[in-house]
């Protein structure tokens, strides 16, 4: 009984100390617990840095940092003159809310938009859609559905608005947004809108193999 009042009186002033005070106006310093924190050595955005040649303090990631958040072409926003992508390029739909029916003009489509594109499936979309597409891939057996089969062009699945033959543009759009369902996520925030289209340009090339070495077997037959 004995430490019982002392050891309230250091509880009472310990949460007025707390908490009693919590509001209050004072012209005094506040108190610095640790200095290093309120006053550190740092730069803030878009002020001058003297130690780069360029003398700016923002600098653009390292080569090979790995994108979080929204994925950004950073040398096109930090370019002089930004370059501005029509809604179709950027969402997968024309003015009018249909669906693009091709990747759009103002992307090469090339060797190395294809090499791009298989880069990017086989980091993002192999693991569940299978190397050729045929929605066999290793997590196949453990997320209690069968992923889409994007190997097959006649889709006969309804992942977002409509079934039947998916137009590049919807392609796009289940990459960036995710399935209908839930149980694929979208990937705009780890994908540029050009590796996006990319891996469309991709899905096509496997489509188009697996058709033509379905045909050849089957004359095979």
């Amino acid at each position: 009984m004995r430490y019982f009042i002392p050891i309230f009186l250091i509880l009472v002033v310990t949460v007025v100390s707390i908490m009693g005070f919590r509001g209050d106006f004072t012209e005094n310093t506040p108190l610095e617990v640790f200095p290093d924190m309120d006053r550190q050595a740092k730069f803030k955005a878009q002020t001058q840095n003297n130690f780069y040649s360029d003398s700016k303090a923002d600098r653009l990631p390292v080569s090979g940092t790995a994108i979080r958040g929204t994925a950004l072409d950073l040398n096109n926003v930090f370019a002089k003159n930004p370059t501005f992508h029509d809604i179709a390029f950027r969402t997968g739909k024309n003015d009018d809310g249909s669906w693009v029916e091709t990747i759009p003009e103002e992307i090469s489509v090339d060797m190395a938009l294809m090499r791009l594109g298989k880069e990017k499936y086989d980091i993002h979309c192999a693991i569940c859609h299978g190397d050729y597409g045929n929605g066999l891939g290793v997590m196949s057996k453990f997320i209690g559905v069968l992923p889409k089969n994007l190997s097959d062009a006649s889709n006969t699945g309804t992942y977002i608005e409509s079934a039947g033959p998916w137009t590049d543009g919807q392609y796009y759009h289940a990459i960036s947004m995710g399935s209908q369902s839930g149980v694929m996520l979208g990937l705009k925030d780890k994908l540029s809108p050009k590796e996006r289209w990319a891996i469309v340009l991709y899905v096509r090339a496997l489509q188009s193999f697996v058709s033509e070495a379905t045909l050849a077997n089957s004359n095979q037959k």
